[in-house]
């Protein structure tokens, strides 16, 4: 009887190009292995990447806890700075490139790729507020309900919410109305902009 052939993941037909995006910087231990492969570069010395992976490892954990902080500071600083120009680079980006990176993205999990979420577009047109999240601002900002606590301000204000008369329900209801006709308008334009 022959073996089942085991089902194996598709790969992409149509593979969508990455967007130009600022990379990752490396880890404490990355910095501290590139500064031995230099070093061990320049001292003409053959270079085997896996007996100096192991000195080099043998190295790090020689260090001070003083000296490795160097390299984490070094870390930190790299990671601070690459957040900052993927938040820029994210900021210029058109809807279109987002339309693109996305369906790019999309393709990779259906692949089986883990780890990659849709980007969303900080310029994209924002949902209004329900009827309700539009009172509950209200109450909210006009600081009554301040003393408690998150879940007790919101059980709170599903109470008078629900006692609340309907013509000044009514009137929640029309702002909302307003703001999902401008949203809609927004949107539609957003849309266009990412065809």
């Amino acid at each position: 009887m022959p073996k089942e052939a085991k089902a194996r993941v598709a790969k992409p037909q149509n593979k969508i190009p990455a967007l130009d995006m600022p990379k990752r910087p490396g880890t404490s231990w990355n910095m501290f292995f590139r500064e031995h492969m230099e070093k061990v570069k320049a001292s003409g010395k053959p270079v085997v990447p896996t007996v100096e992976g192991t000195i080099a490892a043998e190295l790090w954990k020689k260090l001070s806890p003083k000296e490795k902080q160097v390299y984490q500071d070094r870390y930190r600083a790299n990671f601070e700075a690459f957040k900052q120009q993927t938040k820029d680079r994210l900021q210029q980006m058109k809807p279109a490139e987002y339309k693109q990176e996305n369906q790019r993205r999309q393709t990779l999990r259906e692949a089986g790729k883990k780890g990659l979420p849709a980007l969303k577009d900080p310029n994209a047109p924002k949902r209004p507020l329900s009827n309700f999240f539009l009172f509950a601002k209200d109450l909210r900002e006009s600081g009554k309900y301040a003393h408690l606590s998150l879940k007790e301000q919101s059980k709170a204000f599903a109470e008078v919410w629900s006692t609340l008369p309907d013509n000044e329900k009514g009137v929640y209801s029309e702002t909302n109305r307003a703001a999902m006709e401008a949203y809609k308008i927004q949107k539609a334009n957003y849309d266009a902009l990412a065809s």
